[in-house]
């Protein structure tokens, strides 16, 4: 898949009344949405596995041994940062690219989350503007969980940015 068609997909998605519920949706990766229709609910890990084609229970054997196969934020973390391991490698913040991933992984408790760069910024802005992601915080502010917002959220929680070897 291309970076363009990931980007297109993610916001594809965008308004479309989607429900949050974690650990859902992403199965379906070969649909027209990350949900699976009859209950309209995903989360963040399906909502990136569907945008780039890819079931969020992965036969990936990286995967596989980690936790089984799941394709959810820490384990993408984990897999940017041990190079030549499983599908995902990180970059510098100022080198992401429309595609990329933006993930920080679960700490303290509390869940990770990730999201799908849609904007990087020009020559006074370098590195990620505007992500798309499917959040709780998002169902809260526009009763749609998939949303594209500026960069902050990521930032605040010190997210890298993965650039996964399936899309070109």
């Amino acid at each position: 898949m291309t970076r363009d068609e990931v980007v297109l997909r993610a916001v594809s998605a965008v308004s479309r009344g989607c429900k949050y519920k974690l650990g859902a949706g992403g199965r379906l990766w070969h649909k027209g949405t990350p949900w699976t229709p009859a209950l309209m609910t995903c989360d963040c890990s399906g909502f990136v596995a569907w945008c780039i084609g890819e079931d969020r229970h992965t036969n990936h054997p990286w995967y596989r041994a980690l936790n089984g196969g799941w394709l959810e934020t820490t384990a993408i973390l984990r897999d940017a940062r041990e190079p030549a391991f499983g599908m995902f490698a990180e970059v510098a913040w100022e080198a992401a690219l429309p595609g990329d991933f933006l993930v920080w992984g679960d700490s303290g408790g509390k869940q990770g989350h990730v999201g799908i760069v849609t904007t990087v910024g020009g020559a006074l802005h370098r590195g990620p503007t505007l992500v798309a992601h499917c959040s709780m915080g998002n169902w809260r502010q526009t009763k749609d969980a998939i949303g594209v917002t500026d960069a902050t959220i990521f930032l605040s929680h010190g997210a890298a940015v993965a650039r996964c070897a399936l899309v070109a």
